[in-house]
């Protein structure tokens, strides 16, 4: 992938013979591109027929990663790039530890809704959380709001309640966050870096690996039974 600062990507999840939440995808990506007063150069199966052409052939789930690049008035695809996502496999990855990264700010925008390249972001605060033996670091904004994680959103429970932080604190609206949003009982609540220590258990989730239970954060333990149910139950929305 070419590190230009100003592409955008997507990544799709190809499993069971399908691409399970492609109109979802579409969805996004046409809105990126309404909101760049932007054209598509294509359309949903056009899009399917694009993904399809770039599998590979013998795996049976693989990730692929969309760069999109701007040509004169169209967003356009530029590269697909496909991978396997063996070792592990979508609503089954193990449990991670998180940190809170505190060495960067994501900007609160509307353009941070999609995903855009970002070392800060994407590299950089996954060397730092892997230095305490985290998988992921917490993302703030400048109010010190917790925003999302280094690749996925972000759900937690309090006093039994399911919550995310807020699109409007610099979330990127993923397509599993919307997914989770339509199929279950979830509410939009800011979360402060301070008010972290009040949460009961939590979870991150991306199209690509749906939903990851999550058992630490900062080193404080957090049980994980609850969400290993919850995600064993989302698939019968799929």
């Amino acid at each position: 992938m070419n590190p230009n600062p100003t592409y955008f990507f997507e990544s799709i999840l190809y499993r069971n013979s399908e691409f399970p939440l492609l109109r979802l995808h579409f969805q996004r990506i046409s809105e990126l591109a309404d909101h760049l007063k932007l054209n598509l150069d294509f359309d949903t199966d056009s899009l399917k027929s694009r993904l399809e052409a770039a599998l590979y052939q013998k795996e049976e789930e693989q990730k692929l990663r969309l760069q999109f690049e701007i040509r004169e008035s169209t967003l356009a695809i530029d590269i697909i790039e496909t991978k396997p996502t063996h070792p592990f496999h979508f609503n089954i990855y193990p449990s991670i530890a998180l940190v809170t990264y505190t060495d960067y700010t994501k900007p609160i925008d509307k353009l941070g809704q999609w995903k855009q390249y970002n070392k800060a972001l994407y590299e950089d605060s996954i060397s730092f959380a892997q230095q305490f033996s985290a998988s992921q670091s917490i993302i703030l904004n400048k109010h010190r709001e917790v925003v999302e994680t280094s690749l996925s959103n972000f759900f937690y429970i309090i006093k039994g309640k399911l919550f995310t932080p807020p699109l409007r604190s610099g979330a990127v609206n993923g397509v599993f966050r919307r997914f989770l949003t339509q199929n279950m009982t979830i509410e939009e609540k800011t979360l402060y870096l301070n008010d972290l220590d009040q949460i009961e258990a939590c979870f991150i989730s991306s199209a690509i690996r749906g939903i990851v239970p999550v058992y630490s954060i900062d080193g404080r333990r957090h049980s994980i039974e609850g969400i290993e149910q919850l995600r064993t139950g989302i698939l019968s929305f799929l």
